[in-house]
């Protein structure tokens, strides 16, 4: 079979450093859940923490999208001056922005908060208003910190952006664990920022940034129009996957807890969803902005065959752990100090029903890079708005009935509604080719991942410290081993990474 451009050996790489992030936010969510637990304080950090990370996700993430193709385009089409001197405009564009926005979200804190937050009392307002103030400058920091990701994307520097959210992930971490007993959510709010700011400067190339300059022209000014053209419709689209968790704030029902127990299984779904798509986004965007600047479509099948492919392996596993064995891994993460076997018990079921949303947000993310490497933003954006109006209503029929778990079941129709689209619209522009091979990967993870499950369910019993996590790893053994028994190619490529003297791969 003939391989997708993208680079399993960039993607194993990414996803590595992914893993390692992974494993620091988890433990993060530990150090919170042992200190702070599912109670007022923990919902006061959270309710304080959404609205920066939903600004700056929505201008990062239409930035990105947006700047991606635009450079590389630029860069082939104008050169490298042209290309460069744009990414420094825009920059320098969103800082001014940004700095707006955290001026805006800091004076009007105490409105928004009551705005969004009507179920929380005077006392929890003013808790929640006080560490947006301090956590509004992420704002800043995590949209310069998006575009610099993608900037460094474009030039094939996946590993410098892995390392550096790495870094910043490991310095929140240790700052939090060193003043969270004295210093309370006010120090973890410090600790977010300061690591935000990290992991930002790291991937900057400053250097050349000052000593090369970036000199105007037509060519530069073009683009960069371009560049905030294609962003524009991308803002509404991603308003409404940003917007969710504060709709879902703003009718979590009135129980201690509600928000926490849904933040902590939001924030561990969207973990899993980074790792299952994190390293293949990246990787394999650059590769299909080339493909449809060269209107390659015999490519652009390969590469959307080869990603679903990918996912297909990966999130049938994951699936079958979160929904057949969430109870024990959230017990062995994050039962201890304030957190509860009663919060473990609504954690773990609100991520199963969160599962839709990994499947739907990990598909989807590589459906609307096929739309935006062709500089097609409108199309996702219709389809996001029309399957979020779909959620709101769910949500509004479905929280005063079921609560905190209509919220979660209805976020997971959402993202599956715009996933199952964006393809059906994909595979009308270019043939059922990108389906090649989906169905018999989908075949052999389900097989894989039942003996997977039958493996670790047999570990767990074993009197072991952690038997999930335990009982996981072995699974995860046995999932590798069936998939090369069945003569999987992805894992056979990743086995020969592994063990370089491996001469031979089976073709499918």
């Amino acid at each position: 079979m003939t391989q997708a451009a993208t680079s399993l050996r960039s993607v194993a790489g990414l996803s590595l450093l992914t893993l390692g992030q992974m494993g620091l936010q988890f433990a993060f969510q530990i150090l919170l859940a042992k200190q702070f637990g599912a109670r007022a304080e923990m919902d006061s950090f959270l309710a304080a923490l959404t609205l920066p990370m939903v600004v700056s996700g929505l201008l990062a993430g239409s930035l990105a999208s947006a700047f991606v193709p635009v450079y590389i385009e630029t860069k082939q089409r104008a050169g490298e001056t042209a290309a460069w001197t744009m990414a420094v405009q825009v920059i320098c564009w969103m800082f001014l922005v940004t700095i707006v926005l955290w001026k805006g979200t800091t004076y009007f804190a105490e409105p928004w908060m009551r705005a969004l937050h009507p179920n929380f009392d005077d006392e929890q307002i003013w808790r929640t208003e006080e560490l947006l103030r301090t956590l509004s400058s992420l704002i800043i920091w995590n949209t310069l910190g998006g575009l610099a990701r993608a900037w460094n994307h474009c030039h094939g520097r996946f590993a410098v952006t892995g390392f550096a959210a790495l870094v910043g992930n490991g310095v929140t971490l240790g700052v939090a664990y060193w003043r969270a007993n004295e210093g309370g959510t006010d120090a973890v709010a410090q600790a977010v920022s300061i690591g935000a700011v990290i992991s930002f400067a790291m991937q900057m190339p400053w250097v050349s940034l000052f000593s090369r300059g970036w000199p105007v022209t037509p060519e530069s000014q073009s683009a960069l129009r371009r560049c905030f053209l294609l962003m524009l419709p991308l803002v509404f689209g991603l308003a409404c996957n940003q917007s969710d968790p504060l709709l879902d704030q703003y009718l979590v029902p009135a129980l201690p807890g509600g928000v926490s127990h849904l933040g902590y299984a939001a924030r561990l779904a969207a973990a899993v969803m980074s790792l299952a798509t994190s390293g293949l986004a990246v990787v394999a965007f650059p590769a299909l902005v080339r493909h449809a600047a060269e209107r390659d479509d015999d490519k652009l099948r390969i590469e959307i065959a080869g990603a679903l492919r990918f996912l297909a392996l990966l999130l049938v596993p994951v699936v079958v752990a979160l929904v057949g064995f969430g109870s024990p891994l959230i017990r062995d993460l994050l039962q201890r100090g304030r957190f509860f076997p009663d919060d473990t018990k609504e954690v773990a079921g609100l991520l199963a029903l969160l599962c839709g949303m990994i499947v739907g947000g990990s598909v989807g993310e590589i459906a609307a890079k096929v739309f935006y490497s062709a500089q097609n933003t409108r199309t996702p954006v219709i389809v996001g708005l029309i399957g979020f109006a779909a959620g709101v209503a769910l949500k509004l029929m479905w929280s005063p009935v079921w609560g905190v778990a209509g919220l979660a079941a209805a976020t997971s129709i959402f993202y599956l509604f715009n996933a199952v689209v964006l393809l059906m619209l994909i595979a009308r522009r270019l043939g059922r080719g990108i389906f090649r091979g989906v169905f018999g990967a989908l075949v052999r993870s389900s097989i894989g991942s039942a003996v997977a499950a039958g493996v670790g369910r047999y570990v767990m019993q074993m009197s072991l410290p952690f038997p999930a996590l335990t009982g996981g790893l072995a699974g995860s053994a046995s999932l590798l081993i069936v998939l090369v028994a069945l003569r999987d190619e992805v894992a056979w490529r990743a086995l020969r990474m592994l063990l370089p003297a491996q001469k031979q791969e089976p073709q499918s």
